[in-house]
């Protein structure tokens, strides 16, 4: 009700305000309508129509998602997978990857715009003017109109610069390096995502190979049980042997569902970083494998100097920042441009009396020299020299800490490797007890709470073995992305990638 009185009110008010329109002036009207566009134009709805709209495109956002979600359904990956088939996906799909390179454009863009302080500039412009009295010359007793009430012009100028004070080119080569910069940016972005990829991955087959750890137990358990039970048939042991085997059992059960459900976690985590589907089911084809890695820290340190993208990135905003400094010098410097302009114009912009059309045209040179500002240009080239500095400290900064994570890395390899040849000596060792612990049961030697104990053991060393690999591997992921060997060699357009 309250929306509809005050739909009634607006509709009364702009009929009162055309029948007044309507008795005014001609231009007296146009002013009035161009006043009251402005004014409908800066008013916003009342709320409830407000928030109808706003439910309205809430609905094409729903729309929209729904869409998507259909194209996504469309990128479900299914049967084996390899850590090369997720990396080709992640960069194909990955959406903060798309983002990236969609932000490259913008290097595009600033190169035109850099291109066009030397380009020739085209502007034109018209006006109509209208008097209300038109100016007369008394001769004698004869009177002379000069002029025409109704005026008419149009003009079109031309500026080409002729010296920029040497800021042209230098703009020129600034955008070029922002191009070179914004691709070093997304080579970052791959190597990222294959990094986040490749350990997603990781996690995954863990999560997978500690299944299969706990299967084997739980079957060794099992088949305890089912021995214990036939035992118990010839009264040769305990209820409470069955009993404690039953426990076992059940440990091993809850285990498992433990380890399934991370890694369904895992593999969403896998999928969400490739961009496919969460509907997709995938069988890790890839296993993990001890493959010792020997460089020294000089060689590692060698390529990350040479490959990472962060140090590219760092070393090309210091020569960004260099031009800066260049292109702040450039203010104390003349500008000159030279111009054409013609100017149609009715009456005849040369004879007033004449109401007919008439062109002028001028030509020249126009000179810019801003001898004095204050102190804003000295300021202003303190600060770009100041960024200047900054931009070498970070880039040294960058450098010390990559040769720390290359370090990082290499301590963390070779802390790897060992773990790994300790865990494997230790399954072994695990497994030789079970055998030895097994038939010291059935002569009646051992007990059945030491077959459980090493039946536990033997899952753990199986478990801590995997661990064990899967570390030695992340080991190695790290070091190469300290080293920047993940991705691309640098240099290459982001286009390309």
């Amino acid at each position: 009700m309250l929306l509809q009185n005050k739909r009634t009110q607006a509709y009364h008010f702009f009929r009162r305000a055309f029948m007044w329109l309507c008795h005014k002036s001609f231009f007296v009207r146009i002013l009035a309508t161009v006043g009251m566009l402005m004014i409908l134009s800066s008013c916003i709805a009342p709320k409830p129509v407000y928030f109808e709209q706003l439910e309205t495109r809430r609905a094409e956002r729903f729309r929209n998602w729904a869409s998507a979600n259909a194209e996504m359904n469309r990128s479900v990956v299914e049967g084996d997978l390899s850590i090369q088939r997720s990396i080709e996906l992640a960069l194909q799909y990955n959406s903060q990857l798309r983002i990236a390179i969609r932000e490259r454009a913008k290097a595009d863009g600033r190169i035109m715009e850099a291109y066009s302080n030397v380009l020739p500039s085209v502007n034109a412009s018209s006006a109509y003017k209208r008097l209300d009295e038109i100016q007369t010359v008394d001769i004698g007793n004869e009177s002379f109109p000069v002029g025409d009430r109704d005026n008419y012009s149009f003009s079109l100028e031309i500026t080409q610069p002729v010296f920029t004070g040497g800021s042209a080119p230098i703009a020129i080569r600034a955008a070029k390096l922002f191009s070179y910069l914004s691709d070093e940016i997304v080579r970052s972005s791959v190597e990222n995502v294959i990094y986040r990829t490749t350990k997603a991955y990781y996690d995954a087959k863990l999560a997978d190979q500690l299944i299969a750890v706990q299967k084997k137990g739980l079957e060794a358990a099992t088949s305890h049980l089912e021995t214990v039970k036939a035992e118990l048939e010839q009264e040769t042991a305990t209820r409470y042997d069955v009993l404690r085997a039953k426990v076992d059992v059940s440990n091993f059960e809850a285990e498992l569902i433990k380890q399934k459900n991370e890694k369904e976690d895992a593999l969403g985590r896998l999928f969400k970083v490739m961009g496919v589907s969460q509907q997709s089911k995938v069988q890790l084809v890839n296993k993990f494998e001890h493959n010792p890695m020997e460089v020294t820290f000089s060689e590692a340190a060698r390529k990350a100097y040479l490959n990472r993208p962060d140090l590219y990135t760092a070393l090309l905003k210091l020569d960004l920042q260099e031009e800066a400094v260049r292109q702040s010098y450039t203010e104390y410097l003349p500008k000159i441009n030279a111009f054409f302009s013609e100017r149609w114009a009715k009456p005849d912009p040369h004879d007033s009396t004449n109401i007919d059309w008439g062109s002028e045209w001028q030509a020249g040179l126009r000179l810019e020299w801003a001898l004095f500002d204050g102190l804003a240009r000295e300021g202003n080239v303190v600060q770009k020299k100041a960024e200047l500095e900054q931009r070498k400290l970070e880039l040294n900064e960058k450098e010390q800490n990559a040769l720390l994570e290359v370090r990082t890395a290499l301590n963390s390899l070779q802390n790897a490797d060992q773990l790994v040849e300790t865990q494997k000596m230790n399954l072994e060792r695990a497994d030789r007890a079970l055998e030895l612990v097994t038939e010291g049961y059935k002569e009646g030697i051992n007990t059945q709470v030491e077959v459980l104990d090493a039946t536990a053991a033997l899952t753990q060393a199986r478990g801590l073995y995997y661990k064990a690999l899967y570390k030695h591997s992340l080991a190695r992921l790290e070091l190469q992305r300290a080293m920047g060997m993940l991705g691309d060699k640098p240099g290459i357009n982001s286009e390309d990638l």
